[in-house]
Formats: structure tokens, C-alpha cells, sequence
């Protein structure tokens, strides 16, 4: 239940949808994702069986597919039709892949299409609108337990965008994600050095790269300094709300003020 109120709040739908089947929440969910996702909206103000009677009168297209696929209730058919998007044009495979990471949850299938667009300029880490797909294909081999190939994956981005730009301008997000990984794999000397970077980075005190740091604290038995770091992600947290400050931080690595306050006791 909890994990599909985060999944329908994070993807703006209104937590009703957790009265339907998982069949149709799902969709509902992968509906929006594509919504958000699209560069254009062509049917926007139109219902799903209008917009499904437009699609009817469109020829067949990558396009119009992932488009009809965003409309179809029925998941295996919706899958299909991804698939085939990728046939007509090598480059929906950024777009499918990002659907079956965050939508379906399908890792497999989203890091295979990941590769693929990957594929397409070897010598280029392609960004989509904010992540570079080597992070995408990073946080695919995270949820399926391998964090080695995981930080792999996430270096690339950031030691490149470090490399070009400097440190500074790596998304603190970017730090904190990698870490995780990197505490997944009892190296919590680098993963306080990613979340030091992730404090710095931060254009506010950031609650959740405090909150990894007490976790990594605690990795290294240092009991006092990780109680410390989780106060100030509490206060932070709290400062923020204050502010208006939209908490969570980060739908990929979701921490709540519950979390942050399990961790205290």
C-alpha cells in the first residue's frame, strides 16, 4: 500500500487510483509517466478514447505507437507496442527504457532498451533533459541488486561532467545515489566522500544527503557523529517545510521525515 501511494503521488496521480485493479493503477501511472515524458502533447484537453479515436486516423509511427501504448488499459498489449516503437526508430529506445525503469519497474527490459540507445553514439553518454543514460542504466543494475556494475555506471557521468566542468556542477543527487551503492558494498570511506560532495552541491542544506551520511556514520560505528548528521537532516527537514520547500528531494531515492526519525531512535 505504501509503496503505491509513493508511486501515484510521484507520478501526480490522486491517490483514488489505488481503488482500481493493478492493472488499471499501473496503466494509469504509465499514462501519466508518458505525459510527462513526451516533448509535445498533441492531444492535450482530450480524453483517453478520444485521444485513442486520433490515434486511429494517424499512420502507423514510432511515435504513434508509444502514443497509443500511453492509452492502452491493457499492459501486455501496451508493452508490445513499446517494443515495436524501438523497431520503427532506434532512438525510442531512450524514451521505452525510461518507461520500463520508472513505470513498470521492468529493469531487465528497461536496461536492455537503455543499451541499446546507448549503443547508438558509443563515444557520447547521452543526457536526457537531466540524467546521463549511463545513471539511468546505473540505477537499473541498483534495483537489481548489483552495485558493482551500479557505480560503474554512475562514475561515468559524474567523473565526466567533473572532468569537463569540475565537481561543483555535478548534480548533488548524482553523489548521493552513487553512494548508496557504494555503502551497499561496505565502502563507506567513499561514500562519505560522495555525500560530502552532495552537502556542498546542494543549493540548500540538504536533508537527504545528511541522512545517507548518518547512515554511512553508522556503517563505520561512529554512533555520535551519524546521530549528529540525522539531527540535522531532521531540522532541515523541518526547516524546510517551513520554507515551502517541496520534501521529498528525490523520487529515486525516496527518504520521508519517518525515515529520518526511525533512524534517530
Amino acid at each position: 500500500m505504501k509503496m503505491g501511494l509513493i508511486l501515484l503521488l510521484w507520478f501526480g496521480i490522486a491517490p483514488v487510483s489505488l481503488a482500481q485493479s493493478g492493472n488499471e493503477a499501473l496503466t494509469e501511472i504509465a499514462m501519466t509517466l508518458f505525459w510527462n515524458h513526451r516533448t509535445s502533447h498533441i492531444f492535450m484537453g482530450a480524453n483517453a478514447k478520444q485521444s485513442m479515436a486520433i490515434l486511429d486516423t494517424m499512420a502507423v509511427t514510432a511515435e504513434v505507437l508509444q502514443q497509443r501504448a500511453m492509452f492502452e488499459r491493457d499492459i501486455e498489449k501496451a508493452v508490445v507496442m513499446l517494443e515495436k516503437s524501438t523497431e520503427l526508430d532506434s532512438k525510442m529506445h531512450n524514451t521505452v527504457g525510461w518507461s520500463f525503469l520508472f513505470a513498470y519497474r521492468d529493469y531487465p527490459r528497461a536496461l536492455r532498451h537503455l543499451e541499446a540507445y546507448d549503443a547508438l553514439t558509443p563515444n557520447f553518454d547521452d543526457t536526457d533533459v537531466t540524467s546521463p543514460v549511463s545513471y539511468l542504466k546505473g540505477l537499473c543494475y541498483r534495483s537489481m541488486g548489483n552495485h558493482a556494475e551500479a557505480v560503474r555506471e554512475f562514475s561515468k557521468g559524474i567523473d565526466s561532467l567533473a572532468k569537463k566542468q569540475g565537481s561543483e556542477w555535478v548534480n548533488y543527487k548524482h553523489y548521493v545515489t552513487r553512494s548508496i551503492s557504494y555503502l551497499a558494498l561496505n565502502q563507506s570511506d567513499k561514500a562519505l566522500a560522495d555525500l560530502d560532495s552532495a552537502v556542498k552541491n546542494s543549493t540548500s542544506d540538504s536533508p537527504l544527503a545528511l541522512y545517507f551520511k548518518g547512515k554511512a556514520l553508522l556503517q563505520q560505528g561512529r554512533i555520535t557523529d551519524a546521530r549528529r548528521a540525522f539531527q540535522d537532516a531532521q531540522f532541515f527537514w523541518q526547516a524546510n517545510r517551513a520554507k515551502g520547500i517541496s520534501q521529498p528531494e528525490d523520487d529515486t531515492n525516496l527518504v520521508t521525515e519517518e525515515d529520518i526519525a526511525e533512524a534517530l531512535k
